[in-house]
C-alpha cells in the first residue's frame, strides 16, 4: 500500500490532463462500521481497502469503478451467553469465533457542485454527492459454540456446534458525500463517507441473542488518493 501512494506522488506531476475524457486510478482505505441490526453482530466494524478505476465525463460528473476487500473480526457473539434450561444460568463459549469478510464491486457517479471537475486544471476542493450499487460478496463464518440444548447435567463443555459459514453474493445501493482537494493536474486527495444498503441476510442464533439481518447497512469513511491520466 504505501509502495502504491509512492508511485502516485512520484508520477503525479507529468502529464497534464483535460477535464472531459480524463482516465484515472486511485487506492482508498476507508473504516467501515456496521449500523442498526448488523451492528449488533459486529460492533467494532473493520477496515476497508479497496481500488479505482475513474472517468471524467465533463465538468460535473465523474464515473467510477471500484472494488472493495474488508473484514469483521472479533464479532459480538464470542461475548454473549446463552441460557441454558436445565439450571437457568448463563454459559459462554470460550472456544466461539466469529467473523465475517466482504469483497464488492460497484459502480459510483459521482456529481460535483459548481462545475467543481474543473478545478482538475485550476486546483482546489470540489464538495460532490454520489450514487452508486453493485454486488456485494459476505462470508460470515462461526465456530466453536457450545450445543445450548443439552438436557442432561453436568454442561459438556466439549459438544460444539459445527462450524457455519453463511456465504452469498447480494445486491446492494451507496450513497455518500465528500469534497475532493485537486493537489495538481493529475493529482487528488479526495476525503469520502459512503452510506450501504445490501440486499443480504445472516441466519439467526436466537439462543444468544442475535436475530436475522436484512438488509445488511453499513457507514464508512476515509481517503482516497487519485492519480489522472491523459485523457
Amino acid at each position: 500500500m504505501l509502495g502504491t501512494l509512492a508511485l502516485l506522488v512520484a508520477f503525479s506531476g507529468p502529464c497534464a490532463a483535460e477535464v472531459g475524457g480524463t482516465w484515472g486510478v486511485g487506492i482508498a482505505v476507508n473504516y467501515e462500521m456496521p449500523v442498526f441490526k448488523l451492528r449488533k453482530w459486529f460492533p467494532s466494524g473493520g477496515p476497508q481497502l479497496g481500488g479505482t478505476v475513474l472517468y471524467v465525463v465533463n465538468d460535473t460528473w465523474t464515473t467510477e469503478v471500484e472494488l472493495h476487500w474488508s473484514k469483521y473480526a472479533s464479532g459480538d457473539l464470542e461475548k454473549r451467553t446463552f441460557t441454558w434450561a436445565v439450571d437457568g444460568m448463563e454459559k459462554s463459549s470460550p472456544s466461539s469465533s466469529s467473523e465475517m469478510t466482504w469483497v464488492s464491486g460497484v459502480v459510483n457517479w459521482i456529481r460535483h457542485f459548481d462545475s467543481g471537475g474543473s478545478k482538475l486544471e485550476s486546483g482546489g476542493g470540489a464538495p460532490y454527492f454520489l450514487i452508486g450499487g453493485g454486488f456485494y460478496h459476505y462470508a460470515n463464518n462461526i465456530s466453536g459454540l457450545i450445543f445450548p440444548f443439552q438436557n442432561a447435567s453436568p454442561l459438556d463443555t466439549s459438544k460444539i456446534l459445527r462450524p457455519v459459514s453463511d456465504v452469498r453474493t447480494a445486491l446492494g445501493l451507496n450513497l455518500g458525500v465528500g469534497v475532493e482537494y485537486f493537489a495538481s493536474e493529475t493529482l487528488a486527495i479526495d476525503f469520502r463517507g459512503q452510506y450501504n444498503i445490501v440486499l443480504g441476510t445472516v441466519r439467526p442464533l436466537e439462543a444468544w441473542g442475535l436475530n436475522e439481518v436484512f438488509p445488511f447497512q453499513k457507514f464508512n469513511v476515509g481517503i482516497r488518493l487519485k492519480l489522472y491520466l491523459e485523457g
